[in-house]
């Protein structure tokens, strides 16, 4: 896929972050990769095309015009190098909003992660997560607003989505459901303090 060119450099940054909010995501599922070390060296003809049916363009520094990753249905069991993975194939990679690590075998939310500050959708749905405490973590992530984690072995906890939506008041939709202020009206459940450890 050819690179933009641009007339001038201030063109290029408005045109360049119009297209990552908008352009196709990098698609990085169904690689049975263990780890995400095992995806820093896919070449342009094994990433996958999108349910979009295309590739992002590409910018100035020969990396990809997007703002989402997708991992899915992989086998990792942590995120680690996730900011190695940002950096080789985004534009630019502190503007990665979506990300989607469904469908793989995390048991704990991973440092790596928690540096993607821009991050606003997360899919955790179909992983191994099971403890209150790795979700406490992603208090960090300020501007996530969409959280996916069905299909985790902490889904079977009582009081589980009112638990979420406690721990992370930034969120706005939880499952594919939207957060309503009902809820957060909520008395917390038992134990809530004692099992998450929030101040």
């Amino acid at each position: 896929m050819s690179k933009i060119v641009y007339n001038s450099h201030a063109t290029y940054n408005r045109e360049a972050s119009e297209l990552m909010h908008a352009g196709a995501p990098i698609d990085l599922s169904f690689k049975q990769a263990r780890n995400v070390k095992d995806l820093l060296d896919q070449n342009e003809q094994e990433l996958r095309i999108s349910r979009t049916g295309r590739l992002p363009g590409k910018g100035l520094h020969n990396r990809y015009l997007t703002s989402s990753i997708w991992l899915s249905n992989n086998c990792f069991k942590s995120v680690c190098c996730l900011h190695e993975l940002a950096n080789r194939y985004l534009e630019n990679p502190r503007e990665l909003r979506w990300l989607d690590l469904s469908y793989n075998r995390i048991e704990d939310i991973d440092d790596d992660l928690l540096k993607i500050q821009s991050l606003s959708i997360l899919y955790l749905h179909g992983n191994r997560v099971e403890n209150m405490k790795s979700i406490v973590k992603l208090r960090q992530l300020k501007s996530l607003r969409t959280l996916t984690l069905h299909g985790n072995p902490i889904e079977r906890k009582p009081d589980y989505r009112q638990y979420i939506v406690a721990i992370l008041p930034q969120i706005q939709n939880l499952d594919f459901s939207p957060v309503i202020d009902y809820e957060r009206r909520r008395a917390l459940p038992p134990g809530f303090y004692k099992m998450v450890h929030v101040e």
